[in-house]
């Protein structure tokens, strides 16, 4: 099913005519980051070697290549550790990562769900949904957020990660 899904993605890459239409997450204005990561002392402290390339947001000098046909079995033996909480999560309106293909990964793991599919609020609002599983891993949706989860709803964002965090029922 995997392999059916990678060739299915490397299609639908194919044929997306509309060039605003991508599967790779923007690039974001990040000036105070780029300034941050280009500082000298910071690259000492870092154990950055003395390179003439700035850091940017994105760049294509480094070319990622997929080392893994899926993560399934990395995320699998992180959460049968027993020493981790493992939370996934997805904007809703996500472009790049949707929910319904994390979703899809989450329920393939194979671990029993120890709540139902339901929703969490902020404030009085729905912020999204969740579900927990055994093995204290959590999937979590965040309504009207794309990828960039804690750009675009930051004040959701730092609640979910404080409910994760701190055990605090979502």
């Amino acid at each position: 099913m995997d392999r059916s899904r990678e060739l299915m993605l490397k299609s639908l890459n194919r044929t997306l005519t509309t060039p605003n239409l991508r599967l790779e997450p923007p690039c974001v204005d990040e000036e105070t980051v780029i300034r941050y990561f280009n500082r000298e002392d910071v690259k000492v402290a870092l154990h950055v070697d003395k390179s003439p390339l700035t850091w940017s947001t994105c760049s294509d000098v480094l070319k990622y290549e997929s080392q893994y046909e899926t993560m399934r079995p990395v995320v699998k033996e992180l959460v049968d550790s027993g020493t981790l909480k493992t939370l996934i999560y997805n904007g809703d309106v996500d472009m790049a990562c949707n929910f319904l293909g994390d979703e899809w990964f989450v329920n393939t793991l194979g671990y029993a769900p120890t709540s139902t599919y339901k929703p969490w609020k902020h404030g009085k609002q729905v912020a999204g949904f969740f579900q927990t599983y055994e093995g204290n891993l959590t999937f979590v949706t965040i309504k009207g957020s794309g990828h960039m989860v804690p750009q675009d709803k930051p004040a959701h964002a730092l609640q979910m990660i404080s409910n994760f965090l701190f055990g605090t029922p979502f």
